[in-house]
């Protein structure tokens, strides 16, 4: 027969167990869904073909991620290159619209010179025209 101290340690240990298990109840239920099922299909598991099958998904995902990676840097460098070839383009076209405006106003300064030559007022005037420069002379009056 248990005595009556053997029964209160015991009585104090179930409350403790029962405490414990209230908290713990998600690990019992996640211990019990695949008892329940293999209990229900009655059939052993074969541990080794659902690990091959995990190993196998996992190396997968794995290549799945390596690939957008490789497709991210190549978008990445086809990107940057297209812009540095856009750059070269608009460099280019700038110079040689800088070229052009360089050229045209270098023939219009050498028709207003010779169309005004012995008018220096005119002269200047028309230069700060074109030019957008404020052009000052200095007579010697």
């Amino acid at each position: 027969m248990i005595s009556g101290l053997t029964w209160l340690a015991f009585k104090t240990w179930l409350k403790k167990a029962w405490a414990w298990c209230k908290k713990n109840w998600k690990l019992f239920v996640g211990a019990a869904i695949p008892i329940a099922i293999m209990i229900i299909t009655r059939r052993s598991a074969d541990i080794s073909k659902i690990l091959e099958r995990i190993t196998g998904d996992y190396e997968k995902e794995i290549e799945a991620i390596e690939k957008a990676r490789e497709k991210e840097i190549t978008s990445r460098e086809e990107a940057q290159k297209r812009y540095f070839d856009s750059l070269k383009e608009i460099e280019a076209e700038y110079d040689k619209r800088k070229e052009d405006l360089a050229e045209s106003k270098r023939k219009e300064i050498e028709k207003i010179l010779k169309e005004h030559d012995g008018d220096p007022d005119e002269i200047t005037r028309r230069l700060a025209l074109i030019t957008g420069f404020e052009i000052y002379t200095h007579t010697n009056d």
